[in-house]
């Protein structure tokens, strides 16, 4: 009777831990990565096997302890090395030889979940993530060296907003950061997303924040979304069951929506560079196992369902009515220069009639000069465009009848010009250098030349 006792006891035991194992198994307590070496696809199971590429060849999984499991890790390749960081922040694995070791000095600090995570110049960042009860918008560091997290200081402005699980990219050294959720005081558990839409940018170089503009609002950042990223553009994935698959250009800030060529129940992914493929980790839910499917990432991208600008600016129809507004107020402004100055020009310029060889100021006539100023106006009207010499004005005045020397001829050539300008100046109200214009031969000092200045004397 012991012994039938016994043997029950036992299959009600092995019953009970085979169906354990199998509600375990349909947890999915599986984690997915690349090798950095090989680049194999590489996935663990229960942290305690493994499989390269197929699950008909499990291994042993060795490894040290570390805190939790390995599906709470998330995965980064640096200089040909596996790291994984704990989503929490804290604890660091690295794969060696096809085993897990833990590198780091730190602890977990369960403070940082739902972070947006991303390498920059060799090193492991988080920002943002939820934890000990509140959001954040604090940026951690791991450093290799130390074996240690620290917190690095950022400027700006303004900041972003508290949040989990925001959307990131990384453009050279700017990071943008968009979306994700924040407190929601009706909601502790599922917070709500940020009314502000912005996207942020962070320079990596300066550590200083920037408003970028305000994505689009068709984007539902708090559904949730695998992401990844190739030749500078980021893909979404979302992680409900509709799959939408999104590119977000930021260099020509257009965002793309496609759909993916089949339903997958995605447990998690990653992008291979090499063969350009979308590795993802499909969970069958009917028989509780897990496969990994390869899709070329091309032929998804042939036929965009949607394309929409991705960043706008809130301000953008104002800047441009300003800048139109500014450019009619200078046109406008110039146009009333000229315009005055063309009046201003018509009331103080006199009119030189070709015809009648008669100067007219304001409709009436002049006969305010003698003949020789008459000469030297003329002479000047004629030759208004350039500049002559000053002495060419002596010939205009020499007379036939009288022997004079040339001191006596320039200085009734001073006189007569310092007349003309006189009687210009007492019927224009100009000034001197409002009528004559006087300067030295380029090509000889000693010459001095004179004109008429523009528009003084309008020739009819």
């Amino acid at each position: 009777m012991n012994r039938i006792l016994n043997v029950f006891s036992f299959l009600v035991l092995h019953i009970s831990l085979i169906g354990f194992a199998q509600n375990e198994k349909f947890r999915g307590e599986t984690f997915l990565f690349q090798d950095a070496k090989t680049k194999d696809a590489i996935v663990i199971e229960h942290d305690s096997v493994y499989y390269r590429n197929s699950p008909l060849q499990f291994q042993k999984l060795k490894h040290a302890e570390y805190p939790e499991i390995i599906s709470r890790y998330i995965s980064f390749n640096i200089n040909g090395k596996n790291y994984f960081t704990h989503s929490g922040c804290g604890p660091v694995l690295e794969w060696r030889n096809d085993s897990l070791v833990r590198i780091d000095n730190s602890f977990l600090h369960q403070n940082q979940f739902g972070a947006s995570t991303f390498v920059y110049k060799n090193e492991i960042y988080y920002f943002g993530g939820y934890g000990l009860f509140t959001f954040k918008n604090i940026l951690t560091k791991y450093i290799i060296k130390s074996k240690e997290w620290m917190s690095i200081q950022t400027f700006g402005s303004e900041f972003p907003s508290l949040r989990r699980d925001a959307n990131q990219i990384l453009s050279g050294d700017d990071l943008y950061i968009f979306g994700g959720s924040s407190e929601n005081p009706k909601d502790y558990y599922f917070g709500k997303i940020p009314s502000d839409n912005i996207v942020w940018k962070l320079n990596l170089k300066t550590m200083t924040w920037y408003k970028e503009g305000v994505y689009t609002t068709n984007i539902k950042t708090d559904e949730g979304y695998f992401n990844f990223q190739h030749k500078n553009k980021m893909y979404m994935i979302s992680r409900s069951a509709d799959n939408k698959f999104y590119e977000i250009d930021i260099a020509n800030n257009s965002i793309k929506k496609y759909s993916l060529p089949s339903y997958l129940n995605i447990k998690s992914c990653y992008f291979d560079k090499n063969t350009e493929e979308l590795v993802v980790l499909h969970f069958l839910s009917t028989v509780a196992k897990s496969k990994v499917i390869r899709l070329k990432l091309n032929p998804i991208l042939i036929n965009p369902i949607l394309t929409e600008k991705f960043i706008s600016h809130p301000f953008e129809k104002w800047y441009y009515t300003l800048i139109i507004l500014v450019v009619l107020s200078i046109i406008f402004y110039l146009f009333y220069k000229t315009k005055n100055k063309n009046t201003i020009l018509n009331n103080k310029s006199i009119v030189f009639d070709t015809n009648t060889k008669q100067l007219k100021f304001k409709g009436k006539n002049i006969d305010a000069f003698d003949i020789n100023e008459s000469k030297i106006i003329i002479h000047l009207i004629q030759n208004q465009g350039d500049y002559i010499p000053l002495n060419s004005l002596n010939f205009l005045l020499e007379q036939e009848e009288i022997i004079e020397n040339y001191s006596s001829t320039t200085k009734r050539r001073e006189n007569t010009l310092n007349s003309v300008v006189t009687k210009l100046s007492l019927i224009t109200g100009c000034n001197e250098s409002e009528i004559i214009l006087y300067r030295k031969n380029p090509n000889d000092k000693r010459l001095k030349e004179i004109k008429l200045k523009d528009h003084f004397i309008r020739v009819k």
